[in-house]
């Protein structure tokens, strides 16, 4: 368990618009954040951190209650990973909630070959993104990487929007001399 206060303080040169509606004015803004945080032992099936934090956020309050890091081993060969953070941000010019789901699934295929996919929500952007991506070591030090991103809106009606879409090939290799 780990308890912890932060002090921070940020300046802002222009309007921030932090959500629909919501804009935060130019000016020094101080923030006091108690946080709380347990971690669950890795050597169990299911681990993760759960926390909480409480706090002062751009002239108001925010509150976030997540659980991240966590763990679900299936297999051997087989885990996902959850994550969810819960904000409730309450300003003097408005206030919102925004919540980021995202799990990661991994499957180990060799010691150095594995697969993993990440979907993400994310509520206050309204949008779902996806990452896929292959990693083999070929040779020790040196990689190969397959990578698909895939970003959509969720606003509308029916099957989300497209926004973004890309595909990646990485190819590294280490020289020893």
């Amino acid at each position: 368990m780990n308890v912890s206060y932060t002090d921070t303080y940020e300046f802002l040169k222009q309007p921030f618009p932090i959500a629909p509606g919501v804009t935060i004015s130019v000016g020094g803004y101080s923030f006091g954040t108690l946080g709380v945080r347990f971690t669950m032992g890795q050597q169990r099936r299911s681990s993760g951190i759960l926390s909480f934090q409480q706090g002062s956020f751009f002239g108001g309050d925010k509150s976030t209650v997540g659980y991240s890091r966590g763990r679900v081993e299936i297999s051997p060969r087989l885990a996902i990973e959850p994550s969810v953070s819960m904000n409730r941000v309450t300003l003097p010019v408005g206030s919102f909630t925004t919540n980021l789901l995202s799990s990661r699934l991994t499957y180990t295929l060799t010691p150095k070959m594995f697969v993993s996919g990440l979907v993400q929500y994310n509520s206050s952007r309204h949008s779902v993104a996806a990452n896929v991506r292959f990693r083999w070591e070929y040779r020790p030090g040196s990689e190969l990487f397959i990578v698909y991103n895939d970003t959509r809106d969720t606003e509308g009606l029916g099957f989300p929007d497209l926004e973004t879409r890309t595909f990646i090939v990485k190819i590294n290799r280490l020289f020893r001399f």
